[in-house]
């Protein structure tokens, strides 16, 4: 650690949204080449500059949810779609034999 030092310390999980205003001050100085992180430290884990940028990338807590109910959603509602087909047949069927008999009896009644 020569040179001028800079330590950020992030108490929460959303990385990439931590790290905005930092960017947006490397971006108005100039000097993101220069200036940049030679590591990090999350969850236990050392990560060297290179590693880094997937921390920056890494999607946030709540896009994660996202996606995980998202890839839930479509199976389950086909499994749902799958269980209700039987009986919405059951009920088709009987709705034509109801229809059958009205006519037949409305058929019978008419003749008589």
């Amino acid at each position: 650690m020569k040179g001028m030092n800079a330590w950020l310390f992030v108490h929460t999980e959303e990385v990439p949204v931590a790290l905005k205003p930092y960017r947006a001050f490397q971006k108005e100085e100039r000097v993101e080449e220069t200036n940049d992180f030679i590591g990090a430290v999350f969850e236990g884990k050392y990560y060297e500059p290179g590693e880094f940028k997937s921390l920056e990338t890494m999607p946030s807590r709540a896009e994660v949810y996202s996606k995980l109910l998202g890839a839930l959603n479509g199976p389950a509602t086909s499994l749902v779609t799958t269980l209700q087909a039987p009986a919405r047949d059951v009920v088709a069927v009987l709705s034509a034999y109801v229809r059958k008999l009205e006519e037949e009896s409305g058929a019978g009644a008419g003749a008589a």
